[in-house]
């Protein structure tokens, strides 16, 4: 069956954020009088929210100090969460491939729901994305496959119909939890074996390469 929908992940998948993203971070770790951590570390920190980012960094901290910490974060990262953020190469030949042939495209994140639609209204306005979600209040965030099962509901389309793309292992466990197969990338923030063992259907090293396996399925 061809598929008419495919879910998007955000950072680590369509965006390169990590830059801003551990700018911001290490900016709150600062104000805690605590050492920054390296960028390339954040890539096994990210992916399952903001808060859980802060909470992992602060592992002392109480509730109410991590309350304070995650609001740090968020007013700095809105000061500079586009200074090195760009898509990944590739990726602008992709999603005009999708439109061309029709395929609806939908994000799905765990980054705070005003970060994901500012994100995609700054660098993804070219395309039509027919639904743009990150973490909302009462929706629990990925893996549980809530978000997914909306999109779909909305897009009036039934898991069979639909890939999910994404980079970590909680994007291939929200798929797996849908019923909808998924698009492991390379290019993203994690490694192949974690993709494979968390179920997913295809592996993709490039935005190219997905063009080509997309052809015969969309």
């Amino acid at each position: 069956m061809r598929k008419k929908v495919i879910i998007f992940d955000l950072d680590g998948t369509l965006l390169d954020t990590l830059e801003d993203i551990a700018s911001s971070v290490n900016y709150v770790l600062s104000k805690y009088k605590k050492e920054p951590i390296e960028v390339e570390k954040y890539r096994c920190l990210v992916g399952n929210g903001a808060l859980k980012l802060i909470q992992d960094v602060l592992p002392q901290e109480s509730e109410e100090s991590i309350k304070d910490a995650l609001s740090i974060f968020e007013k700095h990262y809105a000061t500079q969460y586009d200074k090195n953020t760009k898509l990944y190469e590739g990726i602008a030949k992709l999603l005009t491939f999708l439109q061309k042939r029709g395929v609806k495209m939908a994000i799905l994140s765990n980054k705070p729901d005003s970060f994901t639609k500012l994100c995609a209204l700054k660098y993804l306005r070219n395309w039509k994305f027919e639904v743009v979600y990150g973490i909302r209040d009462g929706v629990p965030r990925k893996p549980d496959p809530a978000g997914a099962f909306e999109i779909m509901k909305e897009l009036q389309v039934e898991p069979k119909e639909c890939l999910y793309m994404g980079d970590t292992k909680t994007d291939m466990i929200t798929a797996k939890s849908a019923n909808i197969d998924s698009i492991g990338v390379l290019w993203g923030f994690r490694d192949k074996e974690e993709l494979e063992q968390n179920g997913a259907k295809y592996i993709a090293t490039s935005p190219s390469e997905t063009i080509k396996m997309l052809s015969e399925i969309v």
